[in-house]
């Protein structure tokens, strides 16, 4: 196997133990719910821990700030798809679902013990196609779902249904609506709407924010980026009668190593982020200075095609994050063999350097300000060695690490404060000042045929040591996943997952972890394809066979639920 297609190898090989089978999510950004391949603990569509087995690290992914992420939403301090404001391709669309034990099933149901109502989804919206480059768009969406055990207690906090439709107090609640401008060298689009969201804080207090208005412009043209956002949120606690308002504009900047550039040797992007923000009364957050400005770099160094060396730094006056990796394909003597050599590592004083400064806790006489940004840094180094060989239609691949963390974030606890049913912590995020070491192993097997068949079965472990009582999570130590893709006449499409993860377990946000047990996990989708007529009705059944639990403190139920969707593409 030549060098130059060692590296291409390995990279199809480790998407291939990354992807889940082509689920459909319930809404873009809530892939976690279906992912095998590691701790996903779902709290509600904006809040989840997702962490993949062999990343390295104690922290959640969405924790972390990369250039990868500056078009996803900056919630508290994590960096999140929902609510999407993304453009979609042109078509209308119409989606609905619900957790089953809806008003609307029971009328078949005959037995006196009838299940409790539950909470649906709705999305619908169009985008036209484009008229001498110019095209409209809107889109209406919410999702209910992991709102119905903490709906009393939220409820007491905002003085209306705090949603666009319905009475069910909803994570999030979006509609927007907008113009753009589409040709070979212009992507432009201005957008404005209105959001009710429920962000998840540090103290595990479910915080409401209503956006009115929130306008948000884009232009991509040549090899740049330019994105802006303004955000009027209203805050509001009715319980202890507070109340504030945010003025905010944020956005970036990026300039991309284009097409020429990328076959050099060296290839080099650039660019700014930003937040700029204005308070007034009680918004439960602080930014110092009311600013923050994020320049960064990426460099990448391919002096031969199975050798490359990557490095992302930024820095600011408060703030410095680097993450850096070399990868090298090795020689091997069989043929379709791909083994691939690396190490990458991660430095700083924050993960998210965009991130609020400060929490304000007011709760039962506890006043305290919680310190979101740790004195001192971060280090993380991992090493890896991955192999892909493909006989025919079959492949195997594996993936071995190990990995060592010095400065990972955790929280000091000082106390806690139960307020109904809930229990919420005071304290300030501080560091692991000592070396975190973990292990980790996975092994897949794909097989196929042409594209009516895909099959997929994969498992993984990792072992960690270290003092796994300071952990926000200890992660679960080992998965295994079935998946598999069917593409019948080519027109009807059948995709499932059936998985098992072991135990996790929060070890900081309350009295007594919260163990989220090991279970089976089953999702499929069934899809009819009329490609001709650019129309699609999708069905998605998510969180079959596993039992009802919590997997975030303060979070709700996951629940069995299915989905559809009507799709027509222009």
């Amino acid at each position: 196997m030549k060098f130059s297609s060692l590296l291409t190898t390995l990279s199809v090989a480790l998407l291939a133990v990354n992807a889940s089978a082509a689920i459909d999510p319930e809404m873009e950004g809530m892939e976690p719910v279906s992912r095998d391949d590691g701790t996903f603990l779902v709290g509600g569509p904006t809040y989840f821990f997702d962490r993949i087995l062999g990343a390295g690290g104690i922290h959640s992914e969405s924790e972390l700030w990369t250039p990868q992420k500056l078009r996803n939403r900056l919630l508290f301090n994590r960096m999140s798809v929902l609510p999407s404001w993304e453009p979609m391709e042109p078509s209308v669309w119409v989606k609905t679902g619900n957790e089953l034990g809806d008003m609307i099933y029971q009328d078949v149901i005959t037995e006196t013990d009838r299940p409790t109502n539950r909470t649906p989804i709705l999305e619908g919206g169009f985008r036209t196609p484009a008229f001498k480059g110019f095209w409209a768009t809107a889109r209406g969406f919410q999702d209910d779902h992991y709102s119905a055990r903490t709906a009393s207690y939220r409820k007491k906090m905002v003085d209306d249904e705090f949603s666009l439709f319905g009475e069910n107090y909803p994570m999030f609640s979006s509609i927007y609506g907008g113009l753009g401008y589409t040709n070979d060298f212009v992507n432009a689009s201005v957008l404005a709407g209105e959001e009710y969201i429920w962000e998840y804080m540090e103290s595990s207090r479910w915080i409401p924010v209503h956006m009115a208005p929130r306008v948000e412009g884009r232009v991509d043209f040549w090899n740049f980026a330019l994105i802006a956002a303004y955000e009027h949120a209203e805050y509001q606690n009715k319980r202890v009668g507070e109340s504030g308002e945010r003025d905010e504009v944020s956005g970036s900047v990026l300039y991309s190593c284009g097409a020429e550039c990328q076959k050099g040797v060296f290839q080099i992007s650039a660019g700014l982020a930003f937040r700029f923000v204005s308070d007034d009364g009680d918004v439960y957050t602080g930014l110092d200075n009311d600013r923050v400005l994020w320049p960064f770099m990426q460099l990448r160094v391919q002096p031969l095609r199975w050798l490359r060396a990557d490095v992302m730094f930024g820095m600011n006056d408060s703030d410095w994050l680097v993450q850096d990796s070399v990868e090298m394909g090795a020689p091997v003597l069989v043929k379709g063999m791909g083994v691939t050599l690396g190490i990458k590592n991660i430095s700083g004083t924050r993960l998210n350097p965009l991130a609020d400064d400060i929490e304000y806790f007011n709760m039962k006489g506890v006043n305290d300000e919680i310190d979101l940004a740790p004195d001192g840094q971060m280090n993380l180094v991992q090493g890896y060695l991955a192999f892909a060989d493909t006989i025919a239609s079959v492949s195997i691949g594996g993936r071995a690490s190990f990995w060592a963390e010095h400065g990972a974030e955790t929280f000091d606890v000082e106390g806690f404060v139960k307020d109904d049913a809930f229990e919420f912590r005071y304290g300030d995020v501080a560091r692991i000042n000592s070396w975190i070491k973990g292990i980790t192993g996975e092994l897949w097997i794909d097989a196929w045929y042409e594209d009516m068949f895909k099959f997929r079965a994969l498992a993984g472990f990792e072992r960690i040591d270290g003092p796994t009582e300071r952990f926000e999570v200890t992660p679960s130590e080992f998965f295994v996943a079935f998946t598999g893709d069917w593409l019948i006449r080519k027109s009807f499409r059948v995709s499932h997952s059936l998985r098992y993860r072991s135990d996790a377990q929060w070890n900081l946000r309350g009295h007594d972890p919260l163990v989220v047990k090991g279970d089976w996990y089953w999702d499929a989708t069934f899809e009819q394809q009329f490609p001709k007529l650019g129309l699609y009705l999708a069905g998605t059944l998510i969180h079959v066979l596993a039992d009802e639990v919590v997997q975030v403190p303060n979070g709700d139920y996951d629940r069995i639920r299915f989905v559809c969707t009507v799709k027509k593409k222009f």
